[in-house]
């Protein structure tokens, strides 16, 4: 954002806080449309809507659909001052995975910061996610909002919520992921490059035929597989989707209950690369029952590198989460936008590999017959 046009909408908000505090604005009274200061100023009406959403958050004002833009009661803007000192974040998990330590670093900067923080779960669910949204559009309290999207890898039925919760000027930053049908910024790892570099250093390792786990629910999920095309085209390898195994949610949490599909499309393969270190854990359990060894047998490489990573039967090779760092940096954005409603808050992290022992260099059986 340039600085003119920050400049502008501070101005805005100074000229309306101002006459306010002089009584030239009382309580109930109308402001001037968003056209009307936009002549005043010569300025765009977005950059007018950034200077009202600053005061609606602030309790300065109350947006009335179709009448206009009006000031509130000190009651009520006092309550509502209080409010926005409040950042909800609604995750999907709670367990000891990834996420508390992506929360625990977000809290320590926001309250740093003076803010209060309430913390909600929708378990992965849409319907959870809904009541929840629903719930905060009933309050109306204006507190910025830290998110992690459910099912982001699907057209998701709740995209309207959010845009209403826009519309009410709140602050929303999501985190892990993102829903590409609203134009809400995101802090996440870069996906599509942590498919690629697990793929990448399988095919270093002299793997040509090389299965993958992936989400089909989850954005992350889509994005890690876009990331296993571009390192197989890159390598002139060829894409075989009788390779790929497809798990939601669900499958997910019960990985055994699809073993026999997974079997049959590793048939023939001596590498996997897995949508994250739990299917890695869970594949590393349903090979050691089938009697297929890691990693003589089958390479496998994981995303996150978790603590399950390393207490893997077979310690995991596996793309590096920034956790702490990308809870710091989403609750450092957050302020940020707080403070300029224009900035970019936009930022994905550029994963890095952590390899173990669950890899090792493939021999192909021509190679090994010449020995």
């Amino acid at each position: 954002m340039s600085v003119s046009r920050t400049a502008k909408y501070q101005q805005v908000v100074k000229w309306i806080q101002s006459r306010v505090a002089a009584g030239e604005l009382k309580a109930g009274d109308k402001l001037e449309s968003e056209n009307e200061i936009s002549a005043i100023f010569q300025i765009s009406r977005q950059t007018v809507r950034h200077a009202l959403s600053i005061l609606a958050r602030e309790g300065v004002l109350e947006s009335v659909q179709g009448s206009g833009n009006f000031v509130r009661e000190n009651r009520r803007r006092e309550s509502r001052d209080l409010s926005t000192r409040v950042v909800t974040i609604i995750s999907t998990y709670v367990d000891g995975y990834i996420f508390p330590r992506i929360l625990q670093a977000m809290a320590k900067i926001l309250e740093r910061e003076d803010y209060a923080i309430r913390i909600m779960f929708t378990s992965n669910q849409l319907e959870t996610e809904r009541r929840i949204l629903c719930r905060l559009l009933e309050e109306n309290q204006g507190g910025p909002m830290i998110i992690e999207p459910v099912m982001s890898g699907l057209p998701s039925p709740n995209v309207e919520y959010y845009r209403k919760l826009e519309r009410q000027g709140i602050p929303i930053l999501f985190f892990h992921s993102y829903y590409p049908e609203l134009d809400i910024p995101h802090v996440s790892m870069n996906d599509v490059e942590a498919g690629r570099i697990a793929t990448e250093y399988l095919i270093r390792q002299g793997h040509t035929k090389i299965a993958g786990i992936f989400k089909l629910d989850d954005g992350q999920g889509l994005r890690r597989y876009q990331g296993y095309l571009q390192a197989l085209k890159e390598a002139g390898r060829p894409v075989r989707e009788s390779r790929v195994t497809w798990i939601d949610t669900e499958e997910q949490q019960h990985l055994g209950g699809s073993r026999e599909r997974i079997l049959r499309r590793l048939k023939g393969c001596s590498a996997c690369v897995c949508y994250n270190d739990e299917v890695a854990h869970a594949l590393t359990e349903i090979c050691q029952e089938e009697g297929i060894r890691i990693p003589e047998d089958l390479s496998i490489t994981g995303v996150d590198n978790s603590e399950m990573a390393g207490l893997n039967a077979v310690p995991l090779t596996s793309v590096a989460h920034p956790m702490e760092v990308l809870g710091q940096r989403v609750a450092e954005n957050l302020l940020k936008m707080l403070e300029d409603p224009a900035f970019n808050a936009t930022y994905e992290f550029t994963p890095r590999l952590q390899v173990r022992e669950s890899v090792i260099a493939h021999i192909s059986s021509k190679d090994r017959d010449k020995k």
